[in-house]
């Protein structure tokens, strides 16, 4: 008996997540119950987005360009010019 009660009351634990999935409209199919994005200002004209497109370019603009760096640099010869005759 103890182990039926055990196992009921662990079905009952495992389906308690499951709940939170549920739907909070009865017209939207399963697994859309979360609320739609905001109807107000389009994504690309906020304010935030405008500052944040700044900051990135700003921050586009500070970085210096790699310079190119060769391991070997030091063992090899240095090619000789032919424009010394």
């Amino acid at each position: 008996m103890r182990i039926a009660v055990m196992t009921v009351v662990a079905i009952g634990l495992l389906t308690m997540p499951a709940q939170a999935q549920s739907v909070l409209s009865p017209n939207a199919p399963p697994g859309h119950s979360l609320p739609g994005p905001e109807k107000g200002i389009p994504a690309e004209q906020h304010p935030t987005v405008k500052a944040d497109e700044k900051a990135y370019k700003s921050a586009l603009d500070g970085i210096q360009p790699k310079k190119s760096y060769d391991p070997w640099g030091n063992v090899r010869e240095k090619p000789q010019s032919n424009n010394s005759r």
